[in-house]
């Protein structure tokens, strides 16, 4: 991770190490690619928003404890950022409930950060083609609702009343997770790797004490951290090389990258537990060396549609490479959806376009050019550093010159910028802060 995304960090907290690390790709063991730079500082925010208290900037829809719920586990990373500051005003210790039967009122950018990083969110490649994913979407795909989560682990305690009620947040504590439950994570990973555990490490937060990690030491020089969001990552301090042939470094190709991701799905199947574990290479953009970078999931592909777009987002396993090509960790994140808020009627595509032509979106690099074509469109969730987890459409749009030119080697680029808009119908969203 860069100097600057950790002072970012430790502007806004003290933030644990395995949090910090785990928002970016591996640290000083592989190169950060200049595209995604800011997006690694707002993204470790994120993670460690969720996992220490850093509450967001707004919230202002009714939260509601639902027995009803999506089983899955593993969260993605996705870029946020919120530029919307909060005008109403909360102290309720308790969430109220909506009346029996009514979906309850949700605001979007309900992120965790204190200030956004500099630049944006920005794509450069030679085509939109060269972006690759295994997204179970499509814009063919005909869904009406898609479900909506309140994060268990939003915490607003580290605020004082005033400032909670001058940024319109309830009283939150968030869910917490005991060392007990992230040792017996931890040591289930190690006897699925076959490992011995020689050595087990508690680490507590500084503002509460309360555990924040456990770390075990196995046989094999191998350590594996579980974090108190239940998110868990191996670390092979002997990275492991893959056979001759196969290609694992940042510089590899998508064809490279997709057959050294299936040697690895089928060589750590037993950490999995998936019915139909499905390989997502993802990425594409290109770095300062005109070279494409990619990264190698794995997701649960078995349900139907909306049930793997939660999958695709919450129930992922990632592997990612040292600078040699070889395999130094694998990440695990099961976060908890158990809240869930209900299922909520959504806009379709071409609804969706009309809204982002008014101007109902949210973005981190340049307002959306007028006139400007759209070039891809995808229906994700966001990351999960918002109280609401709640999904949008994501519009690729290329950026004039003007607005963003970035020449690589002396070799301008098409350059795409992101822009987010709430899939949740207009009537469900509280637009007193929405906009």
């Amino acid at each position: 991770m860069s100097q600057k995304s950790r002072k970012l960090l430790q502007a806004i907290g003290e933030i644990d190490d395995y949090l910090v690390e785990a928002a970016a790709p591996a640290k000083q063991k592989r190169r950060i690619r200049p595209f995604a730079r800011w997006a690694y500082g707002i993204a470790a925010c994120l993670v460690a928003a969720v996992s220490i208290g850093i509450v967001q900037r707004q919230f202002t829809g009714s939260i509601s404890v639902s027995s009803s719920s999506v089983q899955s586990s593993i969260s993605s990373e996705q870029p946020e950022h919120s530029g919307v500051q909060s005008s109403g005003s909360s102290s309720d210790s308790t969430p109220p409930k909506p009346p029996s039967g009514e979906l309850p009122a949700v605001t979007p950018w309900q992120a965790y950060v204190r200030g956004g990083a500099g630049g944006g969110e920005v794509y450069m490649v030679n085509d939109i083609s060269e972006l690759k994913d295994a997204m179970p979407w499509t814009e063919d795909a005909e869904l009406e609702s898609l479900p909506v989560f309140h994060n268990v682990y939003a915490s607003t305690v580290g605020w004082t009343e005033e400032q909670r009620n001058r940024r319109g947040l309830p009283l939150l504590e968030g869910k917490k997770t005991s060392a007990e439950e992230m040792e017996a994570l931890a040591r289930s990973i190690a006897e699925d790797l076959g490992a011995t555990v020689e050595a087990v490490k508690v680490t507590s937060s500084r503002e509460d004490a309360l555990p924040t990690r456990v770390i075990l030491s196995c046989s094999g020089d191998i350590v594996i951290t579980a974090n108190n969001t239940l998110g868990a990552r191996i670390e092979f301090k002997t990275p492991v090389s893959l056979p001759e042939g196969y290609r694992f470094d940042d510089g590899a190709s998508f064809e490279e990258l997709t057959a050294a991701g299936e040697y690895l799905m089928e060589e750590y199947a037993g950490l999995f537990h998936m019915a139909r574990p499905t390989l997502n290479i993802y990425g594409g953009a290109r770095n300062s060396h005109q070279k494409q970078v990619f990264s190698c999931y794995v997701y649960e592909g078995e349900g139907d549609l909306t049930q793997r777009m939660i999958n695709y987002h919450f129930n992922t396993v990632r592997f990612s490479p040292d600078s040699e090509g070889n395999l130094w960790l694998i990440d695990f994140t099961r976060f908890d959806l158990s809240d869930k808020l209900g299922d909520y009627p959504i806009y379709t595509v071409e609804e969706a376009k009309q809204r982002l032509a008014e101007g109902h979106y949210t973005a981190s690099g340049p307002n959306f050019p007028d006139g400007a074509g759209i070039a891809k469109v995808e229906l994700i969730y966001r990351g999960y550093g918002e109280i609401t987890i709640m999904p949008y459409y994501r519009f690729y749009a290329e950026l004039p010159r003007e607005l963003w030119e970035q020449p690589l080697n002396g070799e301008p680029m098409k350059t795409y910028g992101a822009y987010y808009v709430p899939a949740v119908r207009d009537e469900y969203i509280n637009r007193r802060n929405a906009d």
